[in-house]
């Protein structure tokens, strides 16, 4: 009986093992032990500092380009 339980064991260990060196620890046993959703989507929308700051010059800039555009339209 002991030396089925080990072989049970040991069977587990070698399926838990391929499974996280196959799928990744993100996507193992159905993304069981992978992040929730909501930080998934947290992660995609969160911005670095340089990219804010592109979005705020860009931001500006139209806005310029408008100002003229409605100045030239005059």
């Amino acid at each position: 009986m002991g030396r089925a339980v080990k072989i049970l064991l040991i069977g587990l260990g070698i399926w838990a093992g391929l499974e996280m060196y196959l799928e990744g620890p993100q996507n193992a046993f159905g993304g069981l032990f992978g992040p929730s959703q909501s930080a998934v989507e947290a992660h995609a929308q969160a911005r670095s500092t340089p990219q804010r700051a592109g979005d705020a010059v860009r931001g500006s800039l139209n806005s310029e380009h408008e100002r003229h555009e409605r100045i030239l339209e005059d």
